[in-house]
């Protein structure tokens, strides 16, 4: 058996990682080919128009807007036009249902006006998506928990949204 000398042995190195690079990208391993192929077409961000009633009159509440980035994978960020001190952050999962229906929940933290911690709310999301993919309409329902976890109120509502990116 014949040793290598460094020159051949760093030709053999290259050699390897060019032919691991073709072979990875003729597989479509690069990002682009990733990105466009895998997309789901709830991912991206979407901003909404929301609507708090009353569950039991159907009486609205509130208005706001809100914003949810659908990651790639499930997984989901939210925020809302809502003053920041009184709430955390948003986070939760997503999940396609048949065709273009899907459900979406997160959760997050409460403050008090002094800063200390409220409790939590959950919101429940049922969404639907339009043929055209870039607007989806749906319905809320959630609770709001104190520290304890005990329900102190249901949240019921319903959201129109665009797509931003």
């Amino acid at each position: 058996m014949t040793r290598l000398n460094s020159l051949q042995s760093a030709a053999l190195v290259t050699l390897t990682a060019a032919a691991t690079t073709l072979l990875i990208q003729a597989c479509g391993g690069n990002a682009e080919a990733q990105t466009a192929s895998d997309a789901n077409p709830i991912e991206g961000v979407w901003e909404s128009a929301v609507t708090i009633k009353d569950c039991t009159s159907g009486a609205i509440v509130r208005t706001f807007k809100g914003e949810t980035l659908f990651h790639r994978g499930g997984s989901l960020s939210a925020d809302n036009s809502l003053p920041v001190p009184s709430r955390g952050a948003s986070y939760g999962n997503w999940k396609q249902g048949v065709g273009t229906s899907y459900t979406a929940n997160f959760r997050f933290l409460r403050f008090n006006p002094d800063g200390s911690l409220a409790g939590s709310q959950k919101v429940s999301r049922s969404l639907t998506l339009s043929s055209d993919m870039n607007t989806l309409t749906g319905t809320l329902t959630g609770q709001v928990f104190d520290t304890a976890d005990v329900v102190l109120q249901p949240i019921c509502g319903s959201e129109t949204a665009v797509r931003i990116y």
